[in-house]
């Protein structure tokens, strides 16, 4: 079997076709080089160079070899410029949900990147159930997620913030009063999708009203609900007060205040127990647990 380093001596060859030339670029002897030749042609039991005098030439053996060679170098380069990035750097592969994903993971991946630039990160988003999923089968290293959360023979968790949820309408008489929640029941609620940590807090919150509650449609993203509610003043959601906060400061939106209810949740970050973290990861973990807000 060949080795790596005589199919770049024999890529070298090919493109120099001078046994000097080859010694000279790649610090050998001359012998050395052609010995390697010699033993890279008997490996392959067939000859792949014309001798010409003091050159090398390839002969069509040789030129099919070196189509096939010149894939295996550029290939075995990457891999090892992708470990040497390891050592350096490394690669972060991320799951979180659309809250965390939109509004906090951009940032605490910029400023960690700032100080750490050879780190690549991957950021995958999805509701936290999917998230965890995610991180169980070894999909993603780190997974953020909304809502409650069970410890597990599988995953390990630290809490990170917790986060206050707002019913919201684009009526602005709602804003003038308090309500109970039986009050609004019948309303046309929009909600996040099954999952959604954000709908899970809300409607735990509310049981068993939330049995009576008119959920008239289900969305898988934050900004598809506040676009639907600017065009409807007669829906209601329960949205995150970070993602609304510009439409609540503009006015486009209005908080619905609700009689003896206080939503909140917590953000979570989860990890496989039985995975060993790399140093990227336990850096970033780190970082996200100091810089974490309150």
């Amino acid at each position: 079997m060949f080795t790596l380093r005589q199919v770049e001596i024999f890529v070298a060859m090919a493109q120099s076709s001078r046994v000097i030339d080859v010694a000279e670029q790649l610090a050998m002897s001359p012998s050395a080089v052609s010995m390697s030749i010699r033993e890279l042609e008997k490996e392959l039991g067939d000859v792949l160079f014309e001798r010409i005098g003091k050159r090398l030439m390839l002969n069509e053996r040789g030129r099919y070899f070196l189509e096939h060679c010149e894939g295996i170098l550029e290939r075995s380069q990457s891999l090892f410029e992708h470990f040497r990035a390891d050592v350096s750097g490394g690669h972060l592969s991320i799951a979180a949900s659309f809250t965390i994903s939109n509004y906090l993971l951009p940032k605490w991946i910029g400023n960690f990147r700032f100080s750490n630039p050879q780190v690549k990160v991957s950021l995958k988003t999805a509701n936290s159930t999917e998230v965890m999923a995610m991180v169980r089968e070894g999909i993603c290293d780190l997974g953020f997620i909304e809502g409650r959360f069970s410890e597990d023979d599988e995953l390990s968790s630290e809490s990170l913030m917790t986060n206050e949820l707002v019913v919201i309408s684009s009526d602005p008489a709602l804003q003038n009063g308090e309500y109970f929640i039986d009050e609004l029941a019948k309303k046309r609620w929009i909600l996040r999708e099954r999952g959604s940590g954000t709908r899970e807090i809300f409607l735990t919150h509310i049981t068993p009203i939330d049995q009576e509650l008119n959920i008239d449609m289900e969305f898988e993203h934050n900004e598809a609900i506040i676009g639907y509610l600017l065009n409807d003043m007669q829906a209601l959601s329960c949205l995150p007060r970070i993602c609304i906060s510009d439409e609540l400061k503009e006015r486009k939106i209005f908080e619905v205040s609700i009689k003896g209810y206080k939503f909140e949740r917590e953000f979570r970050l989860v990890w496989r127990q039985e995975k060993k973290m790399s140093r990227v990861m336990s850096d970033f973990k780190r970082y996200v647990s100091e810089h974490k807000l309150s």
